[in-house]
């Protein structure tokens, strides 16, 4: 469980420093308060990114050099930004690989910028499915930075004027090996959600939800589909089949719901695919997982608000942002620890 969250020169924070001891903590104040950069800055402690930039140096505080978050939990992260460079520490020790600090904190955040899973572009749906399986499967993340070094030699090859196809057949045998096992990673992960995200629809009383992979090969003979599509890719100098050109769809009812879900049925559809992740951590990494929740009720008609208050009780801990308490069940509120952030000048 997480005690402790100090933020310096973060975000609209020039320094914050939070005692949050309880299994349910909400963060309440209007817009602008920094609530969802609580969220924010403890997504970041999890994956060592953030869910609203790609630029971490965003994050520092205006005019300032560096920012730091620390979260004291069973273990305790540090992790300080400046210009241009990063430093993580877990216990006071500093790590050196990214790919060493991310995951050590379980969590699952659920935001309305999410609604991208669903309306957004391929380039969103690789990245959550790049997030949360590398999360937990360190081999997927190895498998993962090695073909994107490998397809970053393939395009430079491609970019020659003269093309020595003896390397270039070289290098797409190996394309293909990564190809596939990062294939076959991704199917297993979506396979077992969409197992998971057949009791939570039932139990949320949602449509039934699919998600579904699009491939831009055969996966059943990935070196034949680079090798067809080689003319293609000399042409364009660019390497147009892949991992890195794949996505999943989201279907509602044998639909695609990024043509037929309402803003409310996308909400929705989000929030189950978000329970569905928590449920997954838990199952692979053994370890309690802390729920984010940004601004969830502003989603849910009251039924599914009673349901989604159940899961909230099953959760080791969780954090809820919102504007008003006045939206919190009674029955979370009872025993919540409540902050209440004031707005402040940067």
């Amino acid at each position: 469980m997480i005690s402790k969250i100090k933020l310096k020169s973060f975000r609209l924070f020039d320094s914050l420093d939070l005692d949050v001891s309880n299994p349910l903590v909400i963060l309440s104040g209007k817009n602008a308060t920094g609530k969802t950069s609580i969220l924010e800055a403890l997504y970041l402690c999890s994956t060592g990114k953030s869910h609203r930039t790609n630029d971490l140096s965003t994050l520092i505080r205006k005019d300032d050099p560096f920012s730091i978050v620390e979260v004291k939990g069973d273990k305790q992260f540090k992790y300080v930004i400046s210009k241009d460079s990063k430093s993580l520490f877990i216990n006071k020790n500093e790590i050196k690989k990214i790919s060493d600090f991310i995951g050590n904190l379980p969590e699952v955040l659920y935001s309305p910028d999410d609604i991208s899973l669903i309306k957004g572009s391929k380039l969103d749906k690789r990245r959550f499915l790049d997030i949360e399986i590398s999360l937990l499967d360190k081999i997927y993340l190895r498998n993962l930075n090695a073909y994107r070094k490998i397809l970053a030699e393939r395009n430079e090859i491609l970019k020659q004027n003269t093309i020595d196809f003896n390397l270039l057949n070289v290098i797409n045998e190996r394309l293909s090996e990564y190809i596939k096992e990062i294939y076959n990673r991704r199917i297993l992960f979506l396979d077992r959600m969409n197992e998971l995200l057949k009791d939570i629809t039932l139990n949320l009383n949602s449509e039934n939800i699919r998600l579904i992979y699009k491939s831009t090969y055969n996966p059943n003979d990935v070196l034949d589909s680079i090798k067809k599509h080689e003319k293609s890719d000399l042409f364009m100098k660019s390497t147009g089949i892949g991992s890195h050109r794949d996505e999943f769809i989201i279907e509602m009812n044998h639909l695609d719901a990024k043509e037929y879900a309402s803003e409310g049925q996308s909400r929705l559809i989000c929030i189950a695919i978000k329970l569905a992740l928590m449920e997954y951590i838990k199952e692979v990494s053994k370890k309690d997982v802390i729920l984010l929740l940004d601004d969830v009720f502003a989603a849910l008609d009251k039924t599914r608000i009673e349901k989604l208050v159940g899961y909230i009780h099953n959760s080791y801990q969780a954090f809820i942002t919102t504007t008003s308490v006045l939206e919190i069940p009674d029955e979370l509120l009872k025993n919540a620890l409540v902050i209440r952030l004031e707005k402040k000048e940067r």
